[in-house]
């Protein structure tokens, strides 16, 4: 191995990294670092879902699923939302937010400072929760849209009681509880990521599942409505072995609320041509990610910026499977 190799056996990042915080609501401060081969280069803001933070994407060695990108001549900012990772808490700590405080504070926050930051294209690639957290953000708050050449979601949807059985009720009813005894659901004591959760993010997915609900903690906003608002280009990914997390009957059902004709939901599977039927997570962190479901979003990532002669910017006909 080389001095300028990493462990795995890959040189070093080929553009420095850089940390910078953006200032959001509560006085907490969003952790998101950076790297990018050029000013122009197309950018993509990477936001990890429940329980998780930036590493998600990008380690602190310089692997993971955005260094893909930036390999291949993307610019990538990878954030953690508040609590998370090496975001910083304001002087007093107090696990006080809710899911609406992402779409409301957090996402939108984040998405104007790496817009300041880029000259070109910009995208959003979120991961799980994180991905119907913006989806809602940019239906709340439909001026943030030009912001972006687009979004991509990955194993995006949200949950109900469809699929998963006893077993799911089980879990979502076990969460509530620990979660209201505890102030926060313990994620990292239990092993089930890196950061914890605040009640009250645990108490609205189990407010929602029952009935198939997607709406604020005041009831004021039904995000399902709002989602008709969301009109830029959206490339959703679903694996079709994720069934308590993010089915592909749950996508579809995402997708389709959304008001974009520019849209597309693959579902990565044998039955469309995969050589795996991929999961929750290793449709972004596997082996077979890097072969099969990456280069597939970096390539409508570039359809999207630099549309080809006599297609007009946008993701193309909604895909059928």
């Amino acid at each position: 191995m080389s001095a300028t190799a990493t462990a795995t056996g890959r040189a070093p990042l080929p553009a420095p990294a850089e940390d910078s915080w953006v200032p959001t609501r509560g006085g907490h401060a969003l952790h998101v670092r950076h790297a990018s081969p050029g000013a122009r280069a197309p950018a993509v803001l990477f936001i990890p879902g429940l329980f998780s933070d930036g590493r998600f994407f990008l380690s602190a060695s310089g692997e993971g699923p955005a260094r893909t990108f930036l390999d291949t001549g993307f610019a990538v900012d990878v954030a953690s939302l508040r609590g998370h990772g090496q975001s910083r808490w304001p002087e007093r700590r107090a696990w006080d937010w809710s899911f609406d405080t992402y779409v409301r504070d957090d996402i939108p926050d984040l998405l104007r400072a790496m817009r300041a930051r880029h000259e070109g294209p910009l995208f959003i690639l979120a991961h799980s929760m994180a991905g119907y957290a913006v989806l809602a953000a940019l239906a709340v708050a439909p001026e943030l849209q030009a912001m972006l050449a687009g979004v991509c979601t990955l194993s995006a949807a949200v949950n109900d009681f469809g699929e998963g059985g006893w077993n799911k009720r089980l879990q979502f009813g076990v969460a509530g509880v620990v979660s209201r005894v505890l102030g926060r659901f313990p994620a990292r004591a239990l092993k089930q990521g890196p950061s914890d959760e605040p009640a009250g993010v645990m108490r609205q997915f189990s407010d929602w599942a029952p009935t198939g609900a997607f709406r604020s903690v005041d009831g004021a906003t039904d995000y399902w409505a709002a989602l008709q608002r969301v009109e830029l280009p959206v490339f959703a990914g679903v694996g079709a072995a994720d069934v308590f997390h993010a089915s592909p009957r749950r996508a579809r059902k995402l997708v389709d609320s959304l008001g974009s004709s520019r849209k597309e939901l693959l579902t990565f599977g044998r039955a469309h041509g995969h050589s795996k039927d991929f999961g929750h997570f290793d449709l972004v962190r596997g082996e077979r990610a890097r072969e099969e479901v990456l280069p597939r979003v970096m390539e409508w990532m570039r359809r999207v910026a630099i549309p080809t002669p006599g297609e007009s910017s946008g993701g193309g006909a909604p895909c059928s499977n």
